[in-house]
């Protein structure tokens, strides 16, 4: 079992795309109430809340699987097999899908990855994956959330 230090969570947190927008949605939720205040307006707030409890639960939800198979996971190697395009936006840049293949088990598994800023990967990168045992789909790629983890 790995140590996987608070630092390295807070690393995959603060990796994890959207960067920073899930927080000022729920910035914004806090404060338009309270700027708005009788108004019909400060309801906004609700709908801003919302939307960055979306996403900043889902980058706790990133990070915790990153944490958990860190820690138990098994260590292999992962090919970048194809990089395409999706209908996504982020910043004016398009948002791409890099599909990384590797063996768990003796099947040959597909990890997905979505950025819009991972512009140095190229098809036939190889990268370490750790993954479950028992679950071989529940995968994690740490150099993609800027982690070198040892062993």
């Amino acid at each position: 079992m790995r140590h996987i230090t608070k630092s390295q969570k807070r690393k995959i947190y603060f990796n994890t795309p959207p960067f920073f927008i899930g927080e000022g949605f729920c910035l914004g939720g806090v404060l338009i109430p309270i700027i708005g205040y009788p108004e019909f307006e400060s309801f906004l707030g609700l709908i801003f809340l919302a939307v960055g409890i979306f996403f900043v639960k889902r980058k706790l939800q990133t990070m915790k699987t990153g944490f958990h198979v860190l820690r138990h996971g098994v260590k292999t190697e992962a090919i970048l097999t194809t990089i395409s395009n999706t209908n996504l936006q982020h910043n004016n840049r398009i948002v791409k899908e890099y599909n990384f293949q590797y063996e768990a088990n003796g099947k040959r598994l597909n990890y997905k990855y979505q950025s819009a800023y991972r512009r140095h990967l190229q098809v036939g990168n190889k990268m370490t994956l750790f993954f479950i045992e028992d679950n071989p789909k529940l995968s994690f790629i740490p150099k993609l959330y800027n982690l070198d983890i040892k062993g």
